[in-house]
């Protein structure tokens, strides 16, 4: 995610990074995992910038394991299937790709744009040792805790409480099975879309 400096960037420097929220389900709840961030001083998805000869979803994975110890099983965004005979392997679409300021860091030593590339992932259980060695502190929240946490980035709260409304109603098993957790939450955002047009259509013309 970004540092929210500008909703329209006109930076001349671009730099592609990955964002990852984790998901976990306990005991029939959703929770959303958010690193904390001393630099930026808020609650925000795991994630930074690709390496040289790394994917980007390559780089969402790793960067959660560095920052958070635990291993990310990615929830492929939506896409539309490849022909028949196609050469090439997809790979793990994102859900939201972004653009948004960031202030100078330890890459870029002016502010300059993110392209943000936005994962959703299934959190593997992580050992105590390996949290310990994580880069920074990750935490689950709720969606009443996303709704009233003052320490969570605003542009990480949006785009969490939409998840969470899309988690409703995931079926039994979803929290293991990133493809029909993929299949669900694709099915959750189309109805988002549908919906305002059917509604306009209702109303009728202004």
């Amino acid at each position: 995610m970004t540092d929210q400096q500008t909703t329209t960037p006109t930076r001349s420097v671009r730099e592609v990074t990955a964002s990852t929220f984790l998901l976990r389900r306990d005991a029939g709840q959703w929770f959303v995992g958010l690193i904390w961030h001393d630099r930026l001083g808020s609650h925000m998805p795991a994630g930074g910038h690709g390496e040289v000869g790394e994917g980007v979803h390559d780089a969402a994975v790793r960067e959660v394991l560095e920052e958070t110890g635990h291993r990310a099983r990615l929830v492929p965004g939506p896409t539309v299937p490849t022909p028949t005979g196609f050469p090439h392997r997809p790979v793990p679409a994102p859900w939201w790709i972004c653009e948004g300021g960031a202030s100078p860091d330890g890459h870029t030593s002016t502010p300059h744009t993110h392209v943000d590339h936005i994962y959703l992932a299934l959190a593997e259980t992580a050992s105590a040792a390996a949290e310990q060695q994580a880069d920074h502190q990750l935490t689950w929240f709720t969606r009443s805790r996303l709704t009233t946490d003052p320490t969570v980035s605003e542009d990480s709260r949006l785009l969490a409480l939409q998840l969470m409304s899309w988690l409703d109603g995931a079926p039994a098993g979803a929290e293991d099975d990133p493809e029909q957790l993929s299949a669900h939450l694709a099915h959750r955002a189309a109805l988002g879309l549908v919906l305002p047009a059917q509604q306009r259509q209702q109303e009728g013309p202004a």
